[in-house]
């Protein structure tokens, strides 16, 4: 039995948005406004384009309604019915922006009303590529992000083409991602290169014809620079001369793309938990298994103070217990609470590298790692990885993060290298990451078999945009710091702020009040904080 889904595609071990959404009450006030009188809804009804010209979708009026039934997730405590607070609309944008005379799709949008008359807007971007944030707005605007701050603004939720409510990419069955998911075809974990290549290349052509079969041409089209002109046109739809833009994760990378090609329209902008965007493919699957390895190390470490840790008294034997326990699962499978769905290696994997994204997580792995090592139950990683992979108890899926992270991530990056390469430098990562190097995979090799254009990874500077905030972690398992120092050094006005810290991203209400006062000074006063400030 072989983790195929890891180790085939290594670029997105684990990309999920930038942070574990944090339920922590919502104590703020109401604030009233107008009152939408219908309820917003997808219009078929094509934009007219004259000529090829792409003026027609800049001129497109916009039709705030109330938010459909079902349009949010839960938050406690979190009234996102109040029409006169939270509203939605759709918009048009072209499939191709170089054929704005072609197909056309639908993006979704949502509002958090301040309550200030002509309030400027703030776009969010939580990451993935294909995290949704239309339906996580009330978590940012009640809980995520600072009040100073959504008393000043408009919070904005575009999801990105080919992502949640906007025309959406589909490239699996909900059945197909639970068996990709889990991992599970007859193969072994020492196979040859050209095995792994092979491998990693069938599977690539099988989600890509996945994605043609479900969703049409629409996966050829949703790179991240084509969302970044639909954010620029959603800018001026809603009467914004420039855009302010909070992005984490790949919310940075969408970001900068967007400050590259539309630098003198860019506002106020903060980058947290940064990509560079001069890196390979290659390069960014090593820091990220990289940056997991040693979040997992530390994690085992941190353990190993408690006289209850179930991975022992020492870093050594926590990671021989932990890679113990996973090979035990390579080739018998764990009981779970779901008899049909036993804890797999894959499984487990995904659960153990996920739960790093958040230090919170840990209490919950640890219970659940000594829950599975000690008495033979996987319940409780089951659980931490379906939370993970947005996978609802009844087997649905709630969104079409998956597809889109894998249709969008192979627009954005192109295969580098030849099999003699990649060998080299997988034997490399194998030999220095003690918990995740079996798991290492062949990017350029699933990229190299994806039908589509492929774009090329390049410097960024955004000559003559505002201060651009770039925030990087120290210990950032996912964007390794090292991308934020990239970033901000490429940007000509990017500033670099650093926390120290094991997360995933630094922002949020109720963070370090040091990165808290840099981000919201920064954007309720225009206070830029000085380059190089280091966050405790």
């Amino acid at each position: 039995m072989k983790t195929r889904s890891i180790a085939a595609g290594a670029v997105a071990i684990l990309a999920v948005v930038a942070i574990v959404l944090t339920v922590i009450g919502y104590y703020g006030t109401q604030r009233k406004g107008p009152v939408p009188a219908t309820t917003a809804s997808s219009t078929a009804a094509p934009i007219p384009v004259q000529s090829g010209s792409i003026q027609s979708y800049y001129e497109q009026e916009i039709a705030w309604g109330a938010c459909a039934e079902g349009t949010f997730d839960s938050f406690q405590g979190v009234n996102s019915s109040d029409a006169s607070e939270y509203q939605c609309a759709f918009l048009k944008a072209p499939l191709d922006w170089s054929n704005p005379d072609g197909d056309q799709i639908t993006l979704a949008l949502a509002i958090h009303r301040s309550g200030v008359e002509g309030a400027p807007a703030l776009f969010v971007n939580p990451g993935g590529p294909g995290g949704a944030v239309v339906s996580a707005l009330p978590y940012y605007a009640a809980q995520g992000i600072g009040e100073a701050v959504v008393k000043a603004y408009d919070i904005v939720a575009l999801d990105p083409r080919g992502v949640g409510d906007s025309t959406p990419v589909f490239c699996m069955t909900d059945a197909e991602k639970d068996e990709r998911n889990a991992g599970e075809e007859e193969g072994t974990a020492d196979e040859s290169p050209q095995s792994a290549v092979a491998e990693a290349q069938e599977d690539s052509r099988t989600v890509a014809a996945g994605c043609r079969e479900h969703s049409g041409s629409l996966f050829e089209y949703i790179d991240t620079v084509s969302a970044a002109r639909d954010f620029d046109m959603v800018r001026a739809v809603l009467g914004q001369e420039t855009l302010n833009l909070l992005g984490y994760s790949y919310g940075t990378f969408l970001g900068a793309i967007y400050a590259g090609l539309f630098p003198e329209r860019v506002g106020r902008f903060v980058l947290d938990g940064a990509l560079d965007p001069t890196l390979s493919v290659n390069e960014v699957s090593a820091l990220q298994m990289r940056g997991l390895d040693a979040s997992l190390q530390h994690w085992i470490s941190d353990c190993a103070t408690q006289t209850s840790c179930p991975m022992g008294r020492s870093l050594e034997e926590g990671i021989q217990t932990v890679r113990s326990f996973l090979d035990s699962l390579e080739d018998s499978p764990m009981r779970t609470n779901d008899p049909a769905r036993p804890l797999t290696e894959s499984l487990a994997v995904t659960a153990l590298t996920g739960a790093m994204y958040n230090t919170q997580w840990w209490e919950q792995l640890t219970q659940a790692f000594g829950a599975a090592w000690q008495k033979g139950d996987g319940s409780g990683l089951l659980s931490i990885a379906d939370t993970l992979n947005s996978r609802n108890p009844d087997g649905t899926y709630q969104d079409n993060s998956t597809d889109a992270i894998n249709a969008i991530n192979n627009l954005d990056y192109s295969p580098e290298g030849n099999i003699d390469q990649w060998a080299a430098e997988v034997a490399t990562l194998k030999s220095e990451l003690p918990i995740l190097g079996k798991y290492v995979g062949y990017p350029s090799a699933a990229l190299e078999a994806w039908p589509t254009k492929h774009a090329k990874r390049s410097r960024i500077t955004a000559q003559g945009a505002a201060p651009i905030v770039v925030i990087g972690t120290t210990h950032d398992p996912a964007t390794p710091y090292s991308m934020a120092q990239g970033l901000s050094g490429q940007l000509a006005s990017g500033i670099l702020v650093s926390v120290e810290g094991w997360n995933h991203t630094a922002y949020r209400r109720g963070a370090s009040q040091c990165v808290v006062r840099a981000v919201e000074d920064y954007f309720v006063k225009g206070s830029v904080p000085a380059d190089g400030l280091m966050c405790q």
